[in-house]
């Protein structure tokens, strides 16, 4: 039998690249699965409200297109949101803290003409409408909680930032902090 005079080289290098390549991969198709989203890593948002609520002081106000203070609105929707996702807030709003959500704090609930996205490393779905809480209960989270047909998920994302939409509501006499 005859033995090999030259020794083997091994590349170590080009291995180590290839394991490294092949860990980022494996991890960021993890990240793009749980989120379903081939964009998970894009902050930015741009799609308009179609209608915007806002509840101060046990008052209802209902904005729309065309509207005084709509436009405001909007933009403070749209800039908070596009400063992107910080986490997962863990958390959810039971019954009872939606009501009083709705009758006891400062809260706007933006409603969508089509089902959006919010980009994040976690799946957020695809809802029609958002309620951030400005006032009370876990609003120092900076949540908005995302939902369809007047439900909210659970788990909702917490935003790197609130200041647009707090400015908006504060510039129509709605919120005072």
């Amino acid at each position: 039998m005859k033995q090999p005079t030259d020794k083997l080289r091994t590349n170590t290098l080009g291995m180590l690249a290839a394991v490294l390549g092949f860990g980022v991969v494996a991890i960021l198709a993890t990240i793009t699965f749980a989120a379903q989203d081939l964009l998970w890593f894009v902050s930015g948002f741009a799609e308009r409200p179609a209608r915007i609520v806002v509840y101060a002081a046990g008052q209802r106000h209902e904005f729309t297109e065309g509207q005084p203070g709509f436009d405001l609105l909007a933009e403070g929707v749209i800039a908070s949101l596009s400063g992107g996702v910080a986490r997962q807030s863990g958390i959810g709003f039971s019954d009872e803290s939606l009501r009083d959500a709705y009758t006891l704090y400062v809260t706007v609930e933006a409603f969508f003409a089509q089902p959006v996205k919010l980009h994040a490393g976690f799946n957020t779905g695809w809802p029609t409408q958002m309620l951030f809480p400005l006032t009370g209960r876990h609003s120092e989270l900076s949540v908005v909680l995302l939902g369809q047909d007047g439900r909210y998920q659970s788990n909702p994302p917490a935003l790197k930032r609130l200041d647009p939409l707090r400015d908006a509501v504060a510039g129509l006499g709605l919120y005072r902090e």
